[in-house]
């Protein structure tokens, strides 16, 4: 028997981490069995309704990638005025 304590001592919190393993090659291939299962009507939702995964959007690449090519161009115009006024600033 122990003597009566004044204050609780918190105990110390655990952490559970469940890791899930994700194989992407198997992910791929199921897709794309139930795409072709889709396209033929064969199993069980027949209708030809595609499902929203990732990678389904892929004909935004080009607006993207053109996106960032005039981002990186207007940064790289900005660093460069930002020097000519420091240049002027400095040494005029």
């Amino acid at each position: 028997m122990g003597m009566p304590r004044f204050f609780r001592i918190p105990q110390h919190k655990q952490f559970h981490y469940q890791p899930i393993y994700y194989d992407e090659q198997k992910e791929r291939l199921e897709e794309r069995i139930k795409d072709i299962e889709q396209e033929y009507g064969i199993g069980k939702g027949s209708q030809s309704v595609r499902s929203l995964r990732k990678g389904s959007f892929s004909y935004n690449y080009g607006r993207r990638k053109k996106t960032q090519n005039y981002s990186s161009t207007r940064l790289i115009i900005i660093m460069a005025f930002l020097i000519a006024i420091a240049y002027f600033l400095f040494f005029a």
